[in-house]
C-alpha cells in the first residue's frame, strides 16, 4: 500500500508538467535543434575510387549566410547564458556551483573556437566549393582552385571544430565542412567510406543522450526558477495550516519572475511589469532568509504586513495600522516576542520600511520569523504556496481532506 501512495505522489508531482513545459516549448526546440546539429565527434573515412561518385557542394553565402551566423550567435549567447544561469539556479547544490561554471567554461569555450572557425573560413571560401569524385577532389577559396587526386588522399577526417581534414601522405588540406548548405552538410559521409561505422554509431547515440540531458536540465531549471518547484515542510512552524511533511507546490508566476543573481549581476532582477498582482497581506510565501546561516535554505511563513503599514503586537494580537487582525489561521495561539531577544536589528515594531515585509508563521509559539530575523526584503521572496498535493501521514490514513489550494 505504502508502495502505491508514493506512486500517487510523484504521479501528482508530475501531472502540471506538460503545461509548464508549454512555456518554454519555443526555447526547447530551438536549442535541441541546433546542439544536435552540432555533433562535435570525430570521424575518420576512406577515400574508395572504385566506387563511382560525383558531387559538387557549395560554400553558403548571401542571406543563408547571415541566417548562418546570426543563429550561431544567439546559440553562442544560450552557451554562455545557460552556464551563468544554471550555475546559480540549479537545485540541491550550493550555489553559485563551481562544477556547472567548469563544465560550461569549457562547453562555451570550445563552441566559441568552433564560432570563430566558421567566421575565418567564410572569409576564405566565400564563394567556394568542393567536388568530389572517384578520380580527384577539387576544393575552391576565394583566391584559387586545389585539386587533390585520388591516390595521394591517405584518408579524410571530420574534427570537432566543423572542418573536413584531406589528408595526403606530407600535408592536410582543410575545408569548412559546417559552412556547408544545410541540406548538403551530410553529403560528404555519405559519399565516402566510414573507417569505424560501430564507433561513429557509438558516439553519435552517446551525444544524442548528452544533448538530450543537458537541454532537459536547462529547461527544468528554468520551470522551477520561473514556474513552479515542489517542496517539503520539514518544521511545524506553520502548524496548523501545513504540517510537517507536506508536499506542497510553489508558483513563480503571481508575483513576476526573478531573474536570479548571475556573475556580473550586483542583485536579482525582478521583472515586476510580468506580475499577476502584487503582494497581499495573508499570501503564504516561500523567500530566502535574511539568516547568514540559512541562505542555502528557504524559508515558508505568512505575510503579515506590507511597505508602509503600521505594525504592532500588543496583548498577544497583531495591530495593523490600529486595527487588531482577525488570524483563525493561528488557532487562538497568541503573538508575542517571549521567545526572541529583541534587538535593534530585529525590531519590528512601527512603520514597515519600503521594500520591506513582515512575516510570521501560522505556529505563533514555535516559529522563527520576523520576531527574530527582522524584516523581509520583498526580494528575497520566490513565490507563493499554491497546492498542497501529499502527506504521508495523511495518506496513510486515507484522510485527503487538507488536500488542494492553500490559504
Amino acid at each position: 500500500m505504502l508502495y502505491y501512495m508514493y506512486g500517487i505522489n510523484y504521479a501528482i508531482k508530475f501531472i502540471l508538467l506538460p503545461f509548464f513545459v508549454a512555456y518554454f516549448t519555443p526555447f526547447f526546440v530551438f536549442l535541441s535543434y541546433f546542439v544536435s546539429k552540432e555533433n562535435p565527434m570525430i570521424q575518420f573515412f576512406r577515400f574508395d575510387s572504385s566506387r563511382e561518385f560525383d558531387v559538387e557542394l557549395d560554400i553558403i553565402g548571401g542571406r543563408e549566410a547571415v541566417k548562418f551566423f546570426i543563429r550561431r550567435t544567439i546559440y553562442l549567447f544560450l552557451f554562455i547564458y545557460s552556464t551563468l544561469f544554471l550555475a546559480v539556479a540549479i537545485p540541491f547544490f550550493q550555489t553559485p556551483c563551481f562544477y556547472i561554471y567548469f563544465l560550461g567554461s569549457l562547453a562555451s569555450s570550445f563552441y566559441l573556437v568552433r564560432y570563430i572557425n566558421y567566421i575565418v573560413k567564410y572569409i576564405k571560401y566565400k564563394g567556394g566549393y568542393i567536388k568530389l569524385n572517384n578520380l580527384f577532389i577539387e576544393i575552391k577559396d576565394a583566391d584559387k582552385i586545389i585539386k587533390i587526386p585520388a591516390d595521394e588522399i591517405t584518408y579524410l577526417e571530420i574534427n570537432p571544430i566543423g572542418n573536413l581534414l584531406i589528408r595526403e601522405k606530407y600535408t592536410v588540406t582543410s575545408f569548412p565542412r559546417g559552412l556547408l548548405r544545410a541540406e548538403q552538410v551530410e553529403v560528404i559521409p555519405q559519399v565516402l567510406q566510414d573507417m569505424g561505422p560501430k564507433r561513429t554509431a557509438l558516439l553519435k547515440k552517446i551525444w544524442e543522450f548528452i544533448d538530450a540531458i543537458a537541454v532537459a536540465l536547462v529547461l527544468a531549471v528554468h520551470i522551477i526558477q520561473y514556474i513552479v518547484q515542489a517542496y517539503y515542510i520539514p518544521t511545524p512552524s506553520m502548524v496548523e495550516t501545513l504540517k510537517v511533511k507536506d508536499h506542497l507546490f510553489v508558483e513563480k508566476i503571481t508575483y513576476g519572475p526573478i531573474i536570479p543573481k548571475m556573475f556580473g549581476m550586483k542583485e536579482p532582477v525582478h521583472l515586476k511589469f510580468l506580475a499577476l498582482r502584487e503582494l497581499r497581506r495573508s499570501d503564504i510565501i516561500i523567500f530566502t532568509p535574511p539568516v547568514e546561516s540559512d541562505k542555502h535554505k528557504d524559508y515558508i511563513k505568512r505575510c503579515i504586513a506590507l511597505p508602509g503599514d503600521e505594525f504592532h503586537i500588543k496583548d498577544g494580537f497583531v495591530y495593523i495600522n490600529g486595527k487588531r487582525q482577525d488570524e483563525p489561521y493561528t488557532l487562538g495561539k497568541p503573538s508575542d516576542y517571549s521567545s526572541f531577544h529583541i534587538t535593534q536589528h530585529n525590531n519590528i515594531e512601527g512603520i514597515v520600511p519600503e521594500g520591506k515585509v513582515i512575516v510570521m508563521g501560522d505556529n505563533r509559539t514555535n516559529s522563527s520569523d520576523s520576531r527574530y530575523f527582522g524584516y523581509l526584503d520583498i526580494k528575497s521572496i520566490k513565490g507563493k504556496a499554491l497546492l498542497l498535493y501529499w502527506n504521508t501521514d495523511d495518506f496513510r490514513r486515507r484522510d485527503f481532506s487538507r488536500l488542494g489550494l492553500i490559504r
